[in-house]
């Protein structure tokens, strides 16, 4: 039987048939370019997450179900809302079938062919265009994955294979298989006969006419359907639960085995490929088409609250006449405070909030750390390969919050430079009181470090990288990611990222006046900015009077002690988040605590006097009004004393 397609459309016929390949992305990936390869978002609706391609979350779908269903949600989306194509396809971001005419490239034992990355070439190598993909369908109706003999794994067959699995129950594809046997008795047989082979499809890939899609989709998902009523998950784990894909791949094996035995479909088949890395090949493009202002800030999950402030202080700023497109660079923000992060903008029409994973690119992993700083921490070097179209981008640290209206850094003319900065004035110190850099770094004194170790020919042109306009225009041009990534892989820095990028920029930075990034002293103040050059320090004292931006660089946050300079400005910012309560309530208990211990010794003081002294002072004396005055002078220092440790 020919599942109802007709055959007098297809290529051979002289008619060029619609072909989309939906390719499956749950995180920030390459790409495949042309129009035949869809990307799509699986399990969109469980993700804030921005990777630059629509979701499986629109229409009639069942995106919720990815954790259990993986790229079957994809499947099930191309079934029930991509109603044009006259063949379907579906493969992952980093598996892909090879459709070139060469299909005895050497496999590893898992029957895949392996590519350490997709190169420049890997799509005309693989035959991976619309092209070669009709060509290497011909009259067939299905393409499916070549073969594989599950023997290579120590199994015996495809049963034994699915009970052998670490991360799979027999006991759910069993009540599979009997969902089979009650709905299609007629693929009884070709089960058993399946299940005993050791040769089986894998990997839920292939390509379809449409009239053959349609009828495989509604047999599978009417199986999947019915087993959702009949097992439950209690117990398993992430691995274990995706065991609606899993047993997806043996029941396409049991559709097909039954297709081919009666000769009902024109079957061929394509090699499997894996790539060991799908990098990251810049997608995201302006939220906005008019008035786009696109902003980055990072965090992780630790710092949400911060970015929430920092958040709010834009918002709070904004021109309403501007649209602010705003990425955070996250690593690992719950869902939750993604949640209270994106409802912050709610209803704000001129705001558009999106979220990238910086742990897309695996060149982050073996990176330099010390301290407090993560991975994250080099989110900033990632930005020129992360955005796509954008002119410029404005990087913020995430303790920050603003003043003033960040549009107007982005509207400034930086000529020929690559960054717009502030100088480093704390680095300026660390110079001038020959404070050495870490232990990493040889512990060297700042200046030699900076002329000697980073190779800086001027390094009273270090800046800080607090914030930041990105000129990506000529960094495109200029290639000037492959440099970043090249300095940081050469050595460990003390200021990881900031000290990458004053290599890379060096001699084309646009220096920003210095109250677009304010330090806010970290508790010293008085002590280390006076030791500045005199220059330097009344221009520090000056930009705080009306700070655009203040930097809580440092150990002491204000959000750990609220008597830091500038404490006021993070606390009015974060008033306006969900945060507020949360971040207060451990500050209010040590005060309560220290009230607590400052009353009782009040109060015992009280007593003590009451019981001890009235006696020989007898009311209106000359000794009792000194010991009154003795007594107030007393309470007085101890209440002042609680005051300032609140």
């Amino acid at each position: 039987m020919d599942q109802g397609f007709d055959r007098k459309n297809s290529a051979l016929k002289g008619i060029t048939l619609s072909l989309s390949i939906y390719v499956c992305h749950h995180k920030a990936s390459r790409f495949l370019t042309g129009d035949e390869f869809v990307p799509i978002h699986v399990g969109k609706v469980n993700s804030f997450n921005d990777i630059g391609c629509p979701g499986d979350d629109t229409g009639d779908n069942i995106s919720l179900r990815n954790p259990f269903y993986c790229e079957l949600t994809a499947h099930y989306w191309m079934w029930k809302n991509d109603r044009n194509s006259d063949l379907l396809g579906l493969m992952h971001y980093r598996r892909h079938l090879n459709f070139s005419d060469n299909q005895g490239f050497s496999e590893d034992c898992w029957g895949c062919v392996n590519e350490s990355h997709m190169g420049d070439d890997y799509q005309t190598k693989y035959g991976l265009s619309k092209e070669q993909v009709l060509a290497f369908m011909g009259d067939a109706d299905v393409a499916l994955p070549k073969r594989w003999d599950v023997r290579a794994a120590g199994s015996g067959n495809n049963y034994d294979h699915y009970r052998a699995g670490e991360n799979l129950k027999i006991d759910d594809y069993e009540q599979a298989l009997a969902i089979l046997r009650e709905k299609y008795p007629e693929f009884s047989s070709a089960a058993d006969r399946y299940n005993g082979s050791p040769y089986g499809y894998y990997t839920n890939m292939f390509v379809m006419k449409r009239a053959v899609f349609e009828a495989y989709s509604e047999w599978l998902f009417s199986i999947l359907f019915e087993l959702e009523k009949r097992i439950d998950l209690h117990g398993y784990d992430q691995q274990q639960r995706r065991v609606f894909g899993h047993i997806a791949e043996r029941l396409l094996g049991i559709y097909f085995t039954r297709m081919i035995e009666e000769g009902a479909l024109n079957i061929t088949e394509a090699q499997r490929l894996f790539s060991a890395e799908g990098a990251y090949n810049g997608h995201l493009a302006p939220a906005f088409k008019t008035d786009n202002v696109p902003l980055a800030i990072c965090f992780d999950d630790n710092y949400a609250h911060a970015g929430g402030a920092l958040l709010r202080s834009i918002i709070d700023h904004a021109n309403g006449d501007k649209n602010y497109d705003v990425l955070i660079l996250e690593d690992s923000v719950s869902a939750c405070n993604k949640g209270r992060l994106k409802a912050l903008v709610e209803g704000l029409p001129n705001f558009e909030l999106r979220f990238f994973d910086v742990n897309t690119f695996s060149a982050v992993e073996k990176v330099h750390t010390r301290g407090h700083f993560s991975p994250a921490t080099y989110a900033r070097l990632l930005i020129p390969n992360i955005f796509e179209h954008q002119e410029k981008v404005l990087f913020i640290d995430s303790d920050t919050v603003v003043n003033t209206d960040v549009a107007e850094l982005l509207e400034m003319d930086i000529g020929n430079n690559l960054v717009a900065a502030v100088k480093d004035i704390v680095m300026e110190g660390f110079i001038r009181f020959e404070t050495p850099s870490d232990e990493h770094t040889g512990a060297m004194p700042a200046g030699r470090y900076l002329s000697d170790y980073l190779g800086l020919t001027n390094p009273d042109g270090y800046f800080q990288a607090g914030l930041i306009v990105f000129n990506l225009e000529l960094m495109r041009r200029e290639n000037t990611f492959d440099t970043l990534m090249e300095i940081m892989e050469r050595t460990a820095y003390w200021f990881l990222d900031q000290d990458i990028m004053n290599v890379a920029f060096q001699g084309r930075v646009h220096y920003l006046p210095m109250k677009w990034n304010v330090f806010h002293g970290n508790g010293n103040t008085d002590d280390f900015f006076p030791g500045l050059k005199f220059s330097t320090y009344i221009q520090y004292w000056e930009a705080r009077q009306t700070p655009s931006m203040v930097h809580f660089a440092g150990e002491n946050k204000p959000w750990g002690n609220s008597v830091v300079d500038f404490s006021d400005m993070y606390w009015a910012a974060l008033r306006g988040t969900p945060w507020y309560h949360e971040k207060l309530a451990p500050l209010n208990k040590n005060r309560e605590s220290n009230a607590i211990f400052f009353e009782s010794r009040e109060a015992r003081f009280r007593n003590f006097m009451k019981k001890r002294l009235y006696r020989v002072l007898p009311a209106g004396s000359t000794r009792r009004n000194m010991a009154a005055q003795l007594y107030f002078t007393t309470l007085s220092y101890w209440r002042r004393l609680r005051e300032s440790v609140r």
